[in-house]
């Protein structure tokens, strides 16, 4: 009985073992792309990548692309465009293609016949002290006549007068505990950058009969506390100079403003402008500190809680609302005259692909944006720069032959970014990919907004 049971263990594993090498010769090792699909980084063409970057190439692409100031949608942002087309379309190292992708969007820019103004001015409305218009140049190209004047995007038009309040940076919290020392109503707040979002300064000051705000970056929040152009600041260090002002997009939300989950195509339905949410209710106007010194430096009233305090070497005191009676601004006030203008223009994404030899339908994106408030060095060219570099070598590889990715690669140069992310949130809003044939199984997208905040870019 034990001899048939061991004769039959044999037997079931002598079968086992010869079902195992039938089913090792005779299973098909699968489809012909499958070994490209699992196929391991190649560190050799990763190498060969990195050889042929070359940072003098990047340094000229930085110089090229901040030639002109190019603020969205303006002559220099159309350099720019044919810049990236250019270069993109390349026949030796450009990219399989290349095209521009149009926009109708909603935009703010300041009127440029009838710049914005701040003034103090005394119950004659005598003019004591009048706000920089722009700042102070250091050399040729910051004399350019295309550098705008520095400017609160998207808030409203208005001519706003009343006594000089300072809020802090502006948040719901610094509102509420400064209307329990001063009567609020009529008031002009001046706040610093920081602890709430641009246009959410005004957004919050509106409930409490604030009438308009002015916005500074203290020396405290971004120079360590220099202030001086003589030997601290700009043009001797990275330093804000006194009269640098920082520009910016004073809306909440991302995207155009007026077909809020529609890409802003000329065809799209568009709210009606009164409809828009999150912007600022009330005027509002960056400064440089150096105005807002002599501002803060002559305020009435107690002093502001410690927290509050910056880098000017005065008491940063609350207002009583308005200035001291001792000060050159005694029974004055401070006078807003905004003259932005809100206009439908249009703005391009410049995209292109390289596409994949397996996965052609998965695709990765890398994006930056290209527009700029005025030169655009590091924000966002330094960026540009890189991309431009990038997809150079890459195009070179694959025009040889040498290489093409698994999946596409789509690059994209994206406009009206500094308004509010626009030009990428356009994008993401097209519903078909019929433009490059493509179906999304999935993405990985890449910003490469500035160079030196991003710790894997050299």
């Amino acid at each position: 009985m034990i001899k048939k049971a061991v004769i039959g263990v044999l037997c079931a594993g002598i079968a086992l073992g010869i079902g195992i090498v039938i089913g090792h010769f005779g299973i098909s090792s699968g489809p012909s792309w499958l070994k490209d699909v699992a196929k391991d980084v190649d560190e050799s063409f990763i190498e060969r990548f990195m050889a042929e970057v070359n940072t003098i190439q990047i340094q000229e692409n930085l110089r090229e692309l901040t030639d002109v100031p190019h603020m969205a949608t303006t002559a220099g942002d159309e350099k720019t465009v044919q810049t990236m087309l250019r270069r993109w379309l390349d026949d030796d190292d450009g990219l399989d293609d290349a095209w521009r992708e149009e926009y109708n969007v909603y935009l703010s820019f300041p009127d440029a016949n009838n710049p914005n103004k701040v003034t103090v001015v005394d119950a004659a409305n005598v003019v004591k002290h009048s706000i920089r218009e722009k700042e102070k140049p250091y050399t040729d190209d910051q004399r350019d006549p295309d550098v705008v004047q520095p400017y609160a995007a998207y808030s409203p038009a208005g001519h706003v007068k009343g006594k000089l309040v300072y809020a802090n940076q502006g948040k719901p919290s610094d509102y509420e505990e400064l209307s329990k020392k001063v009567n609020l109503t009529g008031t002009i707040a001046i706040t610093r950058y920081g602890g709430a979002g641009r246009g959410a300064k005004a957004i919050n000051a509106a409930p409490y009969g604030v009438a308009g705000v002015l916005v500074y970056t203290d020396p405290q929040d971004i120079n360590d506390g220099f202030m001086s152009d003589t030997n601290e600041t700009y043009p001797h260090s990275w330093y804000l100079p006194p009269s640098g002002v920082e520009r910016g997009s004073f809306n909440r939300d991302f995207g155009d403003l007026l077909t809020p989950y529609l890409a802003a195509k000329e065809e799209t339905y568009r709210i009606p402008p009164e409809n828009i949410v999150g912007i600022p209710p009330i005027p509002i106007q960056p400064i440089g500190f150096e105005d807002a010194y002599v501002l803060i430096c002559a305020l009435d009233g107690d002093a502001a809680p410690f927290a509050w305090q910056g880098a000017f070497n005065c008491t940063y005191n609350l207002g009583g609302p308005g200035f001291k009676p001792t000060s050159a601004f005694s029974n004055s006030d401070v006078k807003m005259d905004i003259y932005n203008q809100e206009v439908i223009k249009n703005s391009a994404n410049v995209m292109g692909i390289i596409r994949g030899s397996v996965e052609p339908d998965r695709y990765v994106i890398y994006g930056n944006h290209r527009d700029s408030w005025v030169h655009g060095a590091i924000d966002p060219s330094s960026g540009t720069s890189v991309m431009l570099e990038i997809t150079r070598v890459l195009g070179r590889m694959v025009k040889q032959g040498i290489w093409r990715p698994r999946r596409s690669i789509i690059f994209g140069s994206w406009g009206a970014e500094e308004f509010g992310l626009i030009g990428s949130a356009e994008y993401t809003e097209v519903i078909s990919c019929s433009s490059f044939s493509l179906t999304l199984h999935g993405c990985s997208y890449t910003l490469e907004k500035q160079m030196f905040r991003l710790n894997k870019t050299y």
